[in-house]
């Protein structure tokens, strides 16, 4: 990457050369990814996923853990207790986040995958390529 030409909006698009297994394995490891955030989408439609996780982990537990916090009886052991319980919602909310912006990043990248191999087999076969798909 040219990061001089980039920053001024000069940069040509980089061409990079695959092998056929390199294709395979770039699809498989995008497929697994998308995998994974269908998976997440389907927790996410689960009735019970929603009321023990979604409602349950993500917003009641928090809201207990705050109020407690709030009390002013707690002894600073319990008080970290509840921060590091806090965090850990926070850590696995991200964690579920992560996996469908990754899987929607795969999906597009695979598209690109396709569309690249399906230009290459068109220019070996001699076809015209429109880049408008004219």
């Amino acid at each position: 990457m040219d990061l001089y030409n980039a920053s001024l909006g000069n940069e040509e698009p980089e061409t990079i050369e695959l092998t056929h297994e390199q294709y395979e394995e770039a699809k498989s490891h995008f497929a697994d990814i998308i995998a994974k955030g269908e998976s997440a989408r389907r927790l996410a439609e689960n009735s019970d996923f929603k009321l023990l996780v979604l409602q349950g982990y993500f917003v009641d537990e928090p809201n207990r853990m705050a109020e407690l916090m709030a009390s002013g009886r707690l002894n600073e052991k319990v008080f970290e207790n509840c921060t590091k319980s806090i965090q850990a919602v926070a850590e696995f909310r991200n964690f579920m986040k992560n996996i469908i912006e990754q899987a929607k990043m795969a999906n597009d990248e695979l598209e690109s995958l396709e569309e690249a191999r399906d230009e290459a087999i068109k220019a070996e076969a001699g076809e015209d390529i429109d880049p408008l798909g004219r």
